[in-house]
């Protein structure tokens, strides 16, 4: 009779532990849930917001924006070259403060054409070419670099839809589309059965 007694008593002990734990997890993923509903209801400020701001806090020639995404946030990291100096800002990407400004010494002698050639020609800005090559492909832009390669200048923009991401190559002079790389995270390029 006591061995009954006891047992009913643990088992009731272990079905109302069970119903607390159950309510603890349900009212948890309610919580999550809502977290995740708002970050995901936040709009990006975009890159010519980001850029714009990027060069009120250090003006010179955007060489690169590359949307971060860390466990310290979302934030567009933004180089731009000065005479023999580069500078890194970082910019949050909801709410478009800036978050760092951090200065480099540059002795590279690659900054000869910091913003314009011997003909005078001036570099569009990064936020253009990010315009530019989604006119062309459909999606976030992730990525803008600015590559200057024998006496050439391209913005590679890289464009983020679903699983698909696209290299869009921007003359950094005219604003013209010069080649498209599409690149899906289920490509198969070796037809070897397996996704690469």
């Amino acid at each position: 009779m006591k061995k009954q007694l006891l047992s009913s008593v643990a088992a009731a002990a272990i079905i109302l532990g069970g119903a607390y734990g159950i309510n603890e997890i349900r009212s948890g993923t309610a919580e999550a849930a809502s977290a995740v509903q708002q970050t995901q209801s936040k709009t990006l400020i975009g890159v010519a917001k980001a850029e714009e701001i990027a060069l009120k806090a250090a003006p010179g020639q955007v060489e690169s924006i590359d949307l971060e995404k860390k466990l310290s946030g979302t934030y567009y990291d933004i180089d731009i070259q000065q005479k023999n100096q580069e500078i890194d800002v970082r910019v949050d990407a909801y709410s478009g403060k800036v978050l760092s400004v951090r200065k480099e010494t540059d002795n590279d002698d690659d900054d000869d054409h910091y913003n314009s050639t011997a003909s005078g020609a001036v570099l569009i800005t990064a936020a253009k070419a990010a315009e530019a090559a989604t006119a062309k492909v459909a999606g976030k832009v992730t990525d803008v670099d600015l590559d200057r390669d024998d006496g050439t200048a391209v913005y590679e923009v890289e464009i983020r839809n679903g699983r698909t991401s696209t290299e869009v190559g921007i003359d950094a002079y005219t604003g013209k589309v010069l080649y498209t790389d599409v690149d899906s995270d289920d490509d198969d390029d070796d037809n070897d059965g397996y996704d690469d």
